[in-house]
């Protein structure tokens, strides 16, 4: 395990090593043209180690997870693992729980559909056996002319039916399709978290396993890793300042409409001030309902989404990872356009990227943002903040959630 850990150490620091060069190049650049632009556009000529290292912090990435929980010894790392255990399972649960609903309505929906199908029909056959008898037949065969306008009500009255029957059909059909995408969604996503239960329970397992010696390295490992983790973030930051035009604007402390703004940093106990890996805590936990650390970025917008009633952000990650994961479970992405009030939007730039919620969509094709933790504070920033959130939409991905 010792040989595992030195091989992983030996890529992480590798890989850290190419980040940096391919950030000292945006920041030199930048200097020099005197205009600070998005990373992704001065990346564009470092195509292929863009590629190369994305690859290899996906292969990395379950180190980057274990020392992210910032334990500080052994027993307080199983113990995080293990919440984030019931977490998972606690969503997946939520789930099962939401595709029985959506299937009793889809049942509910299937029969009315039957029903109203049935009473077309009856409808249909009324108006065509009406329709054969003419207007003066139909005059000729009355009693009288209230009997007559009786008939010529009623055919009328059929008539508004079967259109009102038709119309109801249609809404059916789009509400048994929409809720049939809504649990395929359900099922790819419990498919997404059972596996991220079993990698943290065979973790889990592992650390229990462990004997003094083993125990003693592994928590000398997490001391000797805050400051690569420090590094990451600090890349990150930069990356967000260069999307912001190089500087980053006052933050709201729990603005936003935010529930969770004044979680407390697991580290000092202070709402305000740094945290160190961004472990803040509510209640005494640090993830949300959608698996997201409380006060990042990838929070507020799962928070956002949820207030739109939207569903199938949970589990997606990292900001950067979050196109990808969506698209795999069927969501529509779009690079570089296609903005729409309501969307996540990301960029992809820095080791964990940066999501935020799309406010609004100007004449001009820019784009209103809000987010939380762009300057590694856990502070949200927003239209309503008065802080400057207009971005350009080149370089950016946008991801159309339902």
């Amino acid at each position: 395990m010792l040989k595992l850990f030195m091989k992983k150490q030996k890529q992480l620091k590798n890989q850290t090593i190419k980040l940096r060069l391919v950030a000292s190049l945006v920041i030199i650049a930048a200097l020099l043209t005197g205009v600070f632009v998005t990373p992704l556009v001065q990346a564009d000529r470092f195509d292929e180690q863009i590629a190369e290292l994305r690859q290899e912090n996906n292969q990395t990435q379950d180190e980057i997870d274990d020392l992210a929980l910032q334990a500080q010894d052994l027993q307080s790392t199983i113990a995080s693992l293990q919440n984030r255990i019931y977490a998972l399972e606690n969503q997946i649960a939520n789930n099962k729980a939401e595709r029985v609903r959506l299937i009793k309505e889809i049942e509910k929906a299937e029969a009315e559909l039957e029903l109203q199908k049935d009473l077309l029909g009856q409808n249909i056959r009324a108006i065509y056996l009406g329709g054969e008898i003419s207007t003066i037949e139909m005059l000729a065969s009355s009693q009288d002319l209230s009997e007559f306008l009786d008939k010529q009500e009623y055919r009328n009255v059929i008539q508004d039916e079967i259109k009102v029957t038709l119309d109801r059909i249609n809404a059916l059909k789009k509400q048994l399709a929409a809720e049939k995408q809504s649990v395929e969604n359900l099922i790819a996503e419990d498919t997404a978290l059972q596996a991220d239960v079993a990698v943290k329970k065979a973790r889990q397992t592992e650390l229990l396993n462990m004997n003094q010696a083993q125990q003693n390295e592994f928590n000398s490992r997490i001391a000797d890793n805050k400051e690569k983790i420090e590094e990451l973030r600090e890349q990150q930051i930069i990356a967000n300042m260069a999307l912001f035009g190089g500087g980053v604007q006052p933050g709201i402390p729990g603005g936003g409409g935010y529930p969770w703004g004044n979680a407390y940093c697991a580290h000092t106990g202070q709402i305000g001030g740094p945290c160190w890996n961004y472990d803040w805590y509510f209640n005494g936990g640090a993830w949300d309902s959608w698996g997201y650390g409380f006060r990042n970025c990838t929070s507020w917008v799962a928070y956002k989404l949820a207030m739109d009633g939207k569903s199938g952000f949970s589990y997606l990650g990292d900001a950067n990872q979050w196109p990808g994961n969506a698209a795999a479970r069927g969501f529509e992405v779009d690079y570089g356009s296609g903005a729409r009030k309501g969307d996540a939007v990301v960029n992809p730039a820095g080791y964990y990227g940066h999501v935020m919620y799309v406010e609004h969509v100007l004449d001009d094709g820019r784009i209103v943002v809000s987010d939380y933790n762009r300057g590694g504070d856990g502070y949200y920033r927003g239209p309503d903040g008065g802080n400057a959130n207009v971005l350009s939409q080149s370089g950016l991905v946008f991801i159309h959630f339902k």
